[in-house]
C-alpha cells in the first residue's frame, strides 16, 4: 500500500521537474541550494513517529566487517589494517586504508550522477553534492525490512544467490503483503536479496573467483520504470540492500526499451533525487530477528563516515527494536 504523499511532493509522472533536466529527476524540489535530497523527508515529526518502533530495546548492527568482501570486486583495492607501536610509549595506533565503496557503503548523489559529462560539471557535483551534508545530522528514521529471500524460499523460487537475478516489483509487493507491511512517507527501505548468505558460504577460492568475474554479476532490484515509480510514490527517504549494487548487475545492455531506456536506478535515485543507497549490508541476523518477532519495522540509525566532499563511506548502521 503506497504511503500518503505530502501535498508539495509531485507525482512521478511530472518528472523531471525542469524541462531541460535529466530524465526522472526532481532537481529543485527542495530549493536550488538543497543538499539533503530525499533525506528532507526525515522531518522531526517523522523521527518522533519512528521512535515509537522501539519496544524491546534489541539492537542489531547491520555492518559487515571492513575486511569483506575480500578480495573486493570492481578491481577495488582491499582494506589494509596496520597496528603501529608508538615506542617508547606503550600505546598503539590503527592505520587503515580503504576504498569507501567497500564494504557496506552508503553512496551519495555524487557517486552516480546524471549530468553532462564535462569535467567542470562533475567537479562541481563532487564539491557540492557529496555526503558531507548528510553527516551533519546523520540519518535516522523508521526502517522497513522486506525479506525477499525468505519469502522467495517459502515460494520455492530458486535463484543462484551470486548470479545476476532480478527481483521484480511484483516480488517485492508479494513479500510486503506476506509480512503485512505498509509504508509511511520517510521510511528507509531495506531489502534482503540473499547475497550476503551466498557470499559468506564461499570458501577462500570461491571468494577470489567471485571477485575476478568480468563482468561483475550480482542480483538486485529490476531496473524498470515501475520499480522507480514505486520507490518514488512510496516516499522512501533512502534505500538499502545486502547486494553489491542494489539493482542487478551488469545493467541490461539495451536498457529497458519503452521504459527507463538506458537510465539506471542509480542515476535516478542518487543523481536525480539525492536518495542515499546502502549496499552490502549484513541482513542475516536482522532476518532472523524480524521472523522471530513477526514484525519488520524498527528504528534505524546511520552515521556515514564524515569525509568532507566524500562520495561514499561505511554506513555505521544499526536497527533498534
Amino acid at each position: 500500500m503506497p504511503a500518503p504523499r505530502q501535498q508539495r511532493r509531485p507525482p512521478f509522472s511530472s518528472l523531471p521537474l525542469g524541462k531541460n533536466d535529466p530524465p526522472y529527476s526532481a532537481w529543485g524540489l527542495y530549493g536550488p541550494d538543497d543538499e539533503l535530497g530525499a533525506l528532507n523527508l526525515l522531518t522531526k515529526d517523522c523521527l518522533l513517529e519512528a521512535i515509537k518502533e522501539i519496544k524491546t530495546g534489541q539492537r542489531i548492527g547491520l555492518n559487515l566487517p571492513l575486511t569483506l568482501p575480500h578480495p573486493p570486486s570492481h578491481k577495488r583495492l582491499p582494506v589494509t589494517h596496520k597496528i603501529t607501536h608508538k615506542a617508547p610509549r606503550n600505546v598503539h595506533d590503527d592505520v587503515i586504508t580503504m576504498n569507501t565503496q567497500d564494504p557496506m557503503p552508503v553512496s551519495s548523489w555524487a557517486y552516480n550522477a546524471i549530468l553532462p559529462a564535462t569535467p567542470v560539471a562533475h567537479q562541481n557535483l563532487l564539491a557540492d553534492k557529496g555526503k558531507t551534508a548528510w553527516c551533519k545530522e546523520g540519518i535516522a528514521g523508521r526502517g522497513v525490512f522486506l525479506d525477499y529471500r525468505r519469502w522467495a524460499e517459502s515460494e520455492v523460487i530458486q535463484e543462484d544467490l551470486l548470479s545476476n537475478f532480478e527481483i521484480p516489483l511484483s516480488g517485492l509487493k508479494a513479500c510486503a503483503k506476506s509480512q503485512n507491511v505498509t509504508f509511511k512517507e520517510g521510511d528507509i527501505l531495506i531489502i534482503r536479496s540473499g547475497w550476503t548468505k551466498g557470499y559468506l558460504a564461499l570458501d577462500e577460492a570461491g571468494r577470489e573467483a567471485w571477485a575476478e568475474r568480468i563482468p561483475v554479476l550480482a542480483g538486485g532490484m529490476a531496473t524498470t520504470m515501475e520499480m522507480a515509480e514505486w520507490i518514488w510514490d512510496n516516499g522512501f527517504s533512502a534505500v538499502a540492500a545486502d547486494t553489491i549494487a542494489f539493482e542487478t548487475q551488469p545493467f541490461r545492455t539495451n536498457g529497458e526499451p519503452g521504459g527507463l531506456e538506458m537510465t539506471q536506478l542509480h542515476e535516478i535515485l542518487l543523481g536525480g533525487w539525492g536518495m542515499p543507497i546502502g549496499e552490502m549490508w549484513d541482513l542475516e541476523t536482522l532476518s532472523e530477528e524480524c521472523a522471530a518477532q513477526g514484525r519488520y519495522e524498527f528504528f534505524l540509525t546511520s552515521m556515514p563516515l564524515n569525509i568532507p566532499g566524500g562520495i561514499a563511506g561505511p554506513a555505521n548502521v544499526m536497527a533498534i527494536f
